[in-house]
């Protein structure tokens, strides 16, 4: 382990917030899957989950800016314990409700809304606990820890569904999620430093998500970031949807396996390029490890496509070799993009920045993800993959020619 992990390991204070990330992101992820693999059982059908995500998506369209400028004005270390606390008890009435579909949908639309306010107040935080040349591994970190609870998460989701139970596996989360609300409670006070008082009339709440939009617009690598990051975190979210169908369809193994053979693999990658680029990030331009990033994704998607079309013996070996490097290239744009958002912003206009990202996350892919799901319906998966690998390379294009003209991402 470098001195940069240990040194902020050390630090109990983001030690206390990384461990509660760890707790709650297996319970997220655990959710997440569960709930996919229960619809897809239900109705097999690609658009049903991509419905089913997407209760988790459209939440943050209408709460995520509006979530980001309540943030700025209270204790994040509140704002967290609120959160954890609100979602154990969604997670109970989960076990009560976990045969009735559409119930499944509406807790899902519940548990979204806690979240737009939970993710603001997360990230946001670890520039108050860290110094900024701390940045970099610390948001390595935890996108290693976020996707290895990914991976715990979701391959435990199949197995403990299918040995547990519903019931059970749903309070076991919520067990989870309590003891992330435990340890929420002794972070210190985290006060963004905004003593302007939340006026809870329209005019009071949509002045901050003004303030918000304006600093975005006047800052290009903030505006980028955030483009890039809703757009990496998009592309998961695509996957997750198409994940049950191509271990169903083109794997041809039972769609329980789909989080050990689909998701696994990318998130292993995932947890690789992000401590990849926290050992060794510093080095380089933050824009050439976000290009490499775009390039490689793409040209991984496509690859992907192209051995699914007709799988057999060793080639599966390869598929999934193609999904751990998509997920080590999503890290190549993750990790460096999130520490411009957290190293160009101040403390008073973080949680509004990043209740941008959440909403534009929920709104962008909504077409992603409904179309993605529509698509493998009627034409396949194999060719869905195709057309999103081809996307992913016109935006490296573009973001290779923005970067050229922009005198502001010359030293990025």
């Amino acid at each position: 382990m470098s001195s940069s992990y240990r040194e902020i390991i050390g630090n109990y204070s983001f030690r206390v917030l990384w461990l509660a990330q760890i707790i709650s992101q297996i319970a997220m992820n655990m959710l997440s899957f569960v709930l996919a693999i229960q619809v897809y059982q239900k109705t097999f059908s690609n658009t049903a989950v991509s419905l089913m995500l997407l209760t988790f998506g459209i939440p943050s369209i209408i709460f995520g800016v509006l979530a980001g400028g309540i943030v700025d004005r209270f204790d994040k270390r509140k704002i967290l314990m609120f959160c954890n606390l609100g979602r154990f008890f969604i997670l109970i009435a989960y076990a009560f409700f976990h045969e009735n579909l559409l119930m499944l949908y509406l807790l899902s639309i519940a548990v979204s809304i806690l979240t737009q306010l939970f993710i603001p107040a997360e990230a946001p935080s670890i520039p108050q606990l860290l110094p900024k040349k701390n940045l970099m591994p610390a948001n390595s970190l935890f996108t290693i820890t976020f996707y290895l609870s990914t991976i715990i998460g979701s391959i435990a989701a199949g197995p403990f569904l299918g040995s547990m139970g519903s019931r059970t596996v749903f309070l076991m989360m919520a067990v989870f999620m309590f003891a992330a609300f435990v340890l929420t409670s002794r972070l210190p006070g985290l006060i963004s430093g905004n003593k302007t008082v939340l006026k809870l009339n329209f005019p009071g709440l949509i002045k901050p998500i003004f303030e918000g939009f304006v600093f975005i617009y006047r800052h290009p690598r903030i505006k980028h970031s955030l483009y890039l990051m809703t757009f990496s975190q998009s592309l998961i979210v695509t996957l997750a949807v198409l994940a049950p169908g191509f271990a169903h369809r083109i794997l041809m193994t039972d769609i329980k396996d789909a989080s050990l053979l689909v998701l696994g693999p990318a998130a292993l990658g995932i947890i690789s390029g992000a401590l990849l680029v926290g050992s060794i990030g510093n080095r380089f331009l933050k824009g050439s490890l976000i290009l490499t990033g775009l390039i490689m994704t793409g040209v991984s998607l496509i690859l992907l496509a192209i051995l699914s079309m007709n799988v057999y013996g060793p080639m599966l070996y390869f598929i999934m070799l193609l999904l751990f490097l998509t997920g080590l290239s999503n890290s190549l744009i993750n990790v460096p993009t999130s520490t411009i958002l957290q190293q160009e912003s101040e403390t008073g206009i973080r949680g509004r920045i990043y209740g941008v990202m959440t909403s534009l996350t929920g709104g962008f892919s909504i077409l992603p993800v409904l179309f993605s799901g529509l698509m493998a319906d009627f034409v396949g998966i194999s060719r869905t993959l195709v057309v999103i690998g081809i996307f992913v390379l016109g935006m490296a294009v573009f973001y290779f020619i923005k970067r050229n003209k922009l005198t502001a991402y010359q030293q990025v």
